[in-house]
C-alpha cells in the first residue's frame, strides 16, 4: 500500500478520533478495570488459586477508594437527616413540658 497525502491525512484523522474516543471512555475504563479484577479474583478463588485472593483484594481496595467520594456524600446526607430528626424530637418534647 502506497502512502500518499490523502491516506496520511485519513490515518491521522482516524488516530485523532480514536484518541478522543479513548479519552471519553476513560471514565468508564477506570471503573471497568477494578470490577474486572474483583471478578477475575473471584474466579481464581473458585479454582483454589492464592493469586485470586490477591487480585480480588487489590480490586476491592481500588473500588473502595473510587467509591470513597460517594461514601462521604452518603455520610453527609445521613448527618443532615439525623440532625433534622434531633431538632424535631427536641421541639416535640419541649411542647409536652407544659
Amino acid at each position: 500500500m502506497r502512502l500518499d497525502r490523502s491516506k496520511g491525512l485519513a490515518l491521522l484523522m482516524i488516530a485523532a478520533g480514536f484518541l478522543i474516543c479513548l479519552h471519553q471512555f476513560g471514565h468508564f475504563m477506570e471503573w471497568l478495570i477494578p470490577i474486572s479484577m474483583v471478578g477475575l479474583g473471584y474466579v481464581g478463588i473458585g479454582y483454589g488459586r492464592k493469586v485470586g485472593w490477591l487480585i480480588f483484594g487489590l480490586g476491592a481496595l481500588i473500588l473502595t477508594i473510587k467509591l470513597s467520594g460517594l461514601l462521604v456524600l452518603a455520610f453527609a446526607v445521613w448527618m443532615f437527616v439525623y440532625g433534622i430528626r434531633l431538632l424535631k424530637r427536641q421541639q416535640v418534647s419541649s411542647n409536652h413540658e407544659f
